[in-house]
């Protein structure tokens, strides 16, 4: 009966590591997966801008809203940085050493990100223009802070 009781918080701790393991997981697939939509989505505006056509620029501005309504807290949970995780995440640890930076730069991408909306809407080719390369700005800037660079 000792043996039993001994082996259980054993038993418990492989079987949460393993839990955490696959939830790490499933956060890295996520977040990789949100952040190549979003860079999906500036690849067709992208084109779309160097010609400008404004339904083609709404059909894209409304698949960029949908990205940019997702809730990304939950895909940068401690624990995931690049430092944490080597090979697996882009992800610097300056990430949680700097989040309200962090954070702020998110919310210049979604001021960005609604001004390149509200110039598709609006069918305007060059506000439209000007609003996605600002969008690609707070991109690389964010980039140039918080991911590891091939």
């Amino acid at each position: 009966m000792r043996k039993i009781l001994l082996a259980l918080p054993v038993a418990a701790l492989v079987l949460g590591s393993a839990a955490y393991a696959a939830d790490t997981k499933e956060v890295l697939e996520a977040r990789e997966a949100y952040f190549k939509s979003l860079g999906g989505s500036m690849k067709a505006m992208t084109g779309v801008a160097k010609a400008f056509d404004a339904e083609a620029a709404k059909a894209e501005a409304a698949k960029l809203e949908k990205i940019l309504a997702t809730d990304v807290a939950p895909l940068f949970p401690a624990g995931t940085s690049s430092t944490d995780l080597p090979g697996q995440t882009e992800a610097k640890a300056a990430i949680w050493a700097n989040m309200d930076d962090f954070g702020a730069k998110g919310k210049a991408m979604h001021d960005a990100g609604g001004a390149v909306i509200a110039a598709a809407n609006a069918g305007d080719g060059a506000a439209f223009g000007a609003a996605l390369q600002k969008l690609g700005g707070t991109c690389k800037a964010c980039h140039d802070d918080y991911r590891e660079e091939d």
